[in-house]
């Protein structure tokens, strides 16, 4: 019994040891940072009167999308990757609907580099942006665009980051403590010990120490003799 309750509690404390560790480790040692940018894809002509985000074509989407699957190839990814740009990258054009039925109605994307190097975010960023200008170009100089009226992109706002991602810490945070409750009972489960009696066992696999029963005929005797 008594090795049972030391395993136990040597156990428990191994558990919360790496889970306290684990939580030190993603809360100050490994956090990630995200830098991105959303762009849409216009047409400027020096004939042009009004606000630039309100006259889309089918073209510019068809652009959006173009590039989306451009940045969807592997061989597009390990070029970034040769170039400089190490974080984990991602391209998408806005939609509405879900992931099985996109419904595409304005040309605009969002590109998002992480890393858990703040420059190393913002430099995929930046090399992203640059073969997106390439890509954008090729297409349409490819296609017989003289260079005089292209479609290109524009950032929405200012380039967001290197931000620091407070909900993956809290996720991985919640993850780990969840780990160790659940290791904890699995822990307490292992090391019960099993030959302890439940309740009420004890009245009938055990010896009760109690009043012998008396046969009846003893009891009829002892009564005459009792009373003459």
């Amino acid at each position: 019994m008594r090795r049972r309750v030391v395993a136990r509690c040597c156990c428990l404390a191994l558990i919360f040891l790496v889970a306290a560790c684990a939580v030190y480790w993603v809360r100050y040692r490994s956090p990630l940072y995200q830098t991105s940018v959303t762009v849409a894809f216009v047409t400027k002509t020096s004939k042009f009167q009004g606000e630039v985000y309100g006259h889309f074509t089918d073209n510019h989407i068809y652009m959006a999308l173009a590039t989306e699957r451009y940045f969807d190839n592997p061989g597009t990814l390990l070029r970034l990757r040769k170039l400089g740009g190490t974080a984990k990258f991602d391209y998408k054009v806005a939609h509405w609907g879900n992931q099985e039925l996109p419904v595409y109605g304005q040309p605009y994307a969002s590109l998002q580099a992480l890393s858990d190097d703040p420059q190393e975010s913002k430099h995929t960023l930046d090399l992203a942006l640059r073969l997106l200008t390439q890509k954008l170009n090729n297409l349409q100089t490819s296609a017989g665009a003289d260079g005089r009226v292209m479609i290109k992109w524009e950032p929405i706002g200012d380039i967001i980051g290197p931000q620091r991602q407070g909900l993956q810490r809290g996720r991985s945070q919640v993850g780990i403590a969840l780990l160790a409750v659940l290791s904890s009972a699995a822990v307490i489960a292992f090391t019960r010990d099993r030959n302890t009696p439940g309740p009420g066992s004890g009245l009938t696999g055990g010896h009760v120490a109690g009043r012998r029963p008396v046969r009846r005929g003893a009891s009829l005797g002892a009564g005459v003799g009792a009373h003459p």
